[in-house]
């Protein structure tokens, strides 16, 4: 059937398809300018988000991280019964700290409990007047050698029977939450046998009979 009845088939039949020709080339030109316009959309939405800083990596560097150190305390052992008795508290390491972190839990031990901390019943032999007193802690084989600078003058308190325990257990259970480590050796300046003299320990055994070796091993943490 002629497009239009009674007029000429070519003129009619273009000026009907005309809009319909129009309206399809509109389409295919939006379309064309969308396809371009989207990829620069997306590209820029990436990019705004690559752009963006890690929340849970920011807090996660804020926090740093957990250890314990051990002090004794007068309200958790009030009649000092048990010199060796020992509580937890929690303090936090530096993100850059991540790498030794038994060595510097032991010097913030060795700094002792902080004001708040003494206010709730921790103390120790321990102060920031012997912050210093690491000299060197290597870790091998399951055993931690803690070296130390001469702290006889410093905690005259130490070389008694029960400040000698008490010294010891704040030193042993802060490192023995450390994987990896199960017993603790000591020195003074390098020297085993003088640690244990001064704290009147008789060299065997449970020391490693005040063998300066492991101490001069100059591998290792």
């Amino acid at each position: 059937m002629p497009c239009c009845p009674g007029r000429p088939t070519a003129t009619c039949c273009s000026s009907r398809t005309e809009p319909r020709k129009m309206a399809a080339t509109g389409r295919m030109m939006l379309w064309d300018q969308t396809r371009w316009r989207l990829p620069a959309v997306f590209w820029l939405l990436v990019l705004w988000l690559a752009l963006l800083p890690d929340s849970r990596a920011a807090q996660s560097a804020a926090a740093g991280v957990p250890v314990r150190l051990y002090f004794p305390n007068e309200r958790l052992n009030p009649d000092h019964s048990d010199c060796s008795a020992v509580f937890p508290i929690e303090r936090q390491l530096a993100q850059a700290q991540r790498a030794a972190p038994a060595q510097a839990a032991l010097r913030q031990l060795l700094a002792g409990p902080t004001a708040d901390e003494r206010a709730a019943g921790y103390h120790s032999l321990f102060s920031p007047a012997s912050a210093d007193l690491l000299k060197r802690l290597r870790i091998s084989g399951g055993t931690a050698y803690v070296d130390l600078a001469d702290f006889r003058a410093r905690l005259p308190g130490s070389s008694s029977s029960c400040g000698a325990a008490e010294f010891r257990a704040q030193i042993d259970q802060t490192l023995r939450q450390f994987s990896g480590i199960s017993r603790v050796r000591y020195a003074i300046d390098g020297d085993p046998r003088l640690f244990h003299d001064w704290m009147g320990e008789p060299c065997g055994q449970a020391n490693g009979y005040c063998n300066p070796r492991p101490f001069r091993v100059r591998t290792g943490r």
